[in-house]
């Protein structure tokens, strides 16, 4: 049951990103031209961001996410509702990343990569634990308190160098004119 359980979670975030770019493939591509278009990414290379901003909404953002996961992850219908939570957010992924590889080639994944890249070192910690243990049937509440702190220390750290280290990552990556 663990294992299986470990490996039902991975099935759906996957089943999930393919329904996404499925639903990207059974568009029309005129739906998502201003999506990665050379102009959009031009902005993005030289604009200059406010870091305060984008910190408030960052934060507000993933925290509300984590406190969602935590409270899915303390009833009773947990795996289902995890599991729901996973398949939307390949959904979301694969939407993404479609979308790039469509308007931009391969150089899209790259972009994508880049886009996840420090965060997602400190992101996949902060939820990745809430999955495995709803996923293996933890019912220890003392150290699903624990971990949830844990957690949150990494989901602090996460938002951190979303804000302040990968835009300058991303828009560096877009000043070489990669695309």
């Amino acid at each position: 049951m663990r294992k299986s359980g470990s490996n039902r979670c991975l099935l759906l975030l996957f089943s999930g990103l393919f329904a996404g770019i499925a639903l990207v493939q059974m568009q029309s591509d005129a739906r998502f031209s201003e999506v990665f278009s050379e102009y959009f990414l031009n902005q993005y290379a030289t604009l200059q961001i406010d870091t305060g901003r984008l910190l408030g909404y960052i934060g507000r953002f993933r925290a509300g996410q984590y406190l969602l996961l935590l409270c899915l992850g303390g009833l009773s219908g947990a795996p289902a509702a995890i599991g729901i939570f996973l398949f939307c957010v390949g959904v979301c992924w694969g939407n993404t990343l479609s979308i790039s590889v469509l308007r931009l080639g391969l150089k899209g994944i790259l972009i994508c990569v880049a886009g996840l890249v420090p965060q997602i070192f400190f992101y996949i910690p902060a939820f990745g634990w809430v999955f495995l243990w709803v996923c293996r049937g933890g019912s220890n509440r003392r150290k699903y308190l624990f971990l949830s702190l844990a957690g949150a220390l990494f989901l602090f750290f996460g938002i951190l160098t979303e804000v302040y280290v990968n835009p300058s990552l991303l828009q560096q990556l877009l000043r070489i004119k990669i695309y």
